[in-house]
């Protein structure tokens, strides 16, 4: 069986190569441009590939070359937004790693909460300026014991974020297409009702998936919607905020305080207000990092290829062959 794994990195510590030497039973060809997925998709059964190194040129050999020999198309990534958007072969099964980086990425999350909520942005400008303002810096503090944190997107990184909230005494609630309460969560709104949710928040995490539907999820009336002292935090994709609504509110004070480590445009441009708009905490899109998740990787590439050879149903289906 034949394998093409086009990895995000170029070098040889890319961790998604290690696959090639732990599953010696599939016929691998390593691809790294548009040119070489033309020459080697051919007849390969199975497409390990990144949301991250999805370009037209790429889908547009993908699409020309591969055969309907492909039945699997695999993305070592949680998004696959890239891969939609660049185009895929209709007649494959797509599947994600969602689940794999959800304890790191859960982690950031809450730490970029937490760092709003105790005010350590304001504490890191006083130890530069060497100034001590206990008084000053004790009526802004908040805590996250019985407040209110809204996760936006009930997937595995959702439900992580939800688990660790809890372990902080807040209570949990949701927005969610398909996720229902349950376990860490006490009541879920549907998309459709975003705004009420907000206006019970004291703070929101946005964790859901990039799609058509998400574009600008958090708009300006959505902000509107929101507590005056409530917090933002992204740690999903940057269009699902509008940046500029964001820094409008933020401006305004009409947020208490917000944190991304994503933004609609990567990196962020020099230039972008974004960098100058108060009270706003800015990561480089490093949510992810701390491992390389590849020991998941591996597990759920194993089960999956299994899953495959047998005929049966895979784990993380995003996308059915068009017409099965």
């Amino acid at each position: 069986m034949k394998a093409v794994l086009y990895p995000f990195g170029a070098g040889a510590d890319e961790p998604t190569l290690q696959l090639t030497q732990d599953f010696p039973e599939v016929a691998w060809a390593i691809a790294r441009s548009p040119e070489e997925i033309a020459r080697e998709i051919g007849e390969a059964a199975i497409l390990v590939t990144s949301n991250r190194v999805c370009t037209p040129a790429y889908g547009e050999a993908l699409r020309r070359s591969a055969t309907r020999a492909l039945r699997w198309i695999h993305f070592t990534s949680a998004g696959i937004d890239g891969g939609v958007a660049m185009g895929l072969p209709d007649w494959a099964t797509v599947t994600n790693s969602t689940g794999v980086k959800a304890a790191m990425v859960s982690e950031h999350a809450l730490m970029l909460l937490l760092a709003l909520v105790r005010r350590l942005p304001d504490m890191q400008a006083d130890q530069r300026l060497r100034r001590w303002r206990r008084e000053e810096t004790n009526v802004k503090l908040r805590t996250l014991s019985g407040a209110v944190v809204c996760v936006i997107g009930l997937g595995s990184i959702g439900r992580e974020v939800a688990r660790k909230a809890r372990a902080f005494d807040a209570r949990v609630i949701a927005v969610s297409r398909k996720g229902s309460p349950g376990g860490d969560v006490e009541q879920v709104f549907p998309r459709e009702r975003i705004g009420e949710a907000l206006a019970l928040a004291d703070a929101a995490v946005i964790c859901t998936s990039a799609d058509d539907t998400s574009f600008h999820l958090i708009d300006a009336a959505a902000l509107a919607a929101a507590k005056s002292t409530a917090f933002l935090v992204n740690v999903a994709r940057g269009n699902i905020v509008d940046g500029m609504a964001l820094a409008a509110a933020l401006h305004a004070q009409r947020l208490a305080g917000a944190a991304l480590d994503v933004t609609e445009a990567e990196p962020l441009p020099a230039d972008s207000p974004l960098w100058e708009t108060p009270n706003l905490v800015i990561s480089p899109h490093v949510a992810g990092g701390g491992t390389t998740g590849y020991p998941q990787q591996k597990a759920l590439f194993a089960d999956n290829l299994a899953r495959h050879v047998a005929g049966q149903p895979l784990r993380n289906v995003c996308r059915m062959p068009v017409g099965e």
